[in-house]
């Protein structure tokens, strides 16, 4: 194989771990909060949702929230933060599969989009929960 394709192979690779250790890192960050997570990685017709998380009103009322989590794993600023890799077509599609499943699974909640985003550098990790996104 040549070496360029070595190199591109590794990369997409690591990104792939990076990928998988941000989603698992926000979905403990997740329940650690007080959500439970309905799903991982679902596919609808617009891609895919990396989280579905439930979660009870801290309002004290009965009232339960199903929330959409995009996460955004970076290993360093270099291409930049992770909350610049939501342009406005990801937000539109992020909403197009949420009404997609809220439209398969009926739930009777309110809904939101949260973005997670990581932030694992040399010098430590960085995690930052940013609620009820819009674009």
């Amino acid at each position: 194989m040549p070496s360029h394709l070595s190199r591109l192979n590794q990369r997409t690779h690591r990104a792939h771990q990076l990928g998988k250790f941000g989603e698992d890192f926000a979905e403990l960050f997740l329940l650690s909060i007080g959500y439970e997570i309905v799903e991982r990685n679902w596919r609808g017709a617009y891609g895919e949702i990396d989280l579905i998380a439930h979660a009870n009103s801290n309002s004290g009322s009965d009232q339960s929230e199903y929330i959409f989590v995009e996460v955004k794993a970076r290993s360093s600023l270099q291409y930049g933060a992770p909350l610049e890799a939501i342009t406005p077509e990801k937000y539109r599609r992020l909403y197009l599969l949420a009404r997609e499943w809220i439209s398969t699974h009926q739930p009777r909640s309110l809904w939101r989009i949260d973005i997670v985003t990581i932030l694992r550098g040399t010098d430590g990790m960085t995690l930052s929960h940013h609620k009820s996104l819009s674009a």
